[in-house]
């Protein structure tokens, strides 16, 4: 059975933390989960421009747009503050608290990445 997996972040930094937590969803994905990422404050910046974590969180887009079941969910007025909104993943969906209360309350399983 399908498990539903919310994977929270809160820190925009490419740290050993938030690549790791990459890795554990790029898994739960490749087992049949569904994943729901809510990116919030500094995390916004992580699926936006070009880099290492960027095209990491486009590569798990693309799987989600291949079978897998992922949501990918920033906060769009922390990415509006941080000049981010428009250099998004393709993919990636602004939205806002009731989103990431949504993911929660649907989950099985929430995991919190970040600092704080």
């Amino acid at each position: 059975m399908a498990r539903s997996v919310a994977l929270l972040l809160n820190d925009g930094r490419a740290t050993e933390r938030t690549l790791t937590a990459l890795k554990l969803a790029e898994r739960i994905l490749a087992r049949g989960h569904r994943v729901s990422v809510f990116a919030h404050d500094t995390a916004a910046a992580l699926s936006a421009g070009t880099g290492e974590v960027p095209a990491a969180v486009a590569a798990l887009l693309r799987r989600g747009v291949h079978g897998g079941t992922l949501d990918w969910v920033v906060e769009a007025d922390a990415a509006v503050a941080m000049g981010v909104a428009d250099r998004q993943a393709p993919g990636v969906v602004p939205g806002d608290h009731a989103d990431l209360w949504g993911f929660v309350r649907a989950a099985d399983l929430v995991l919190s990445v970040g600092v704080g």
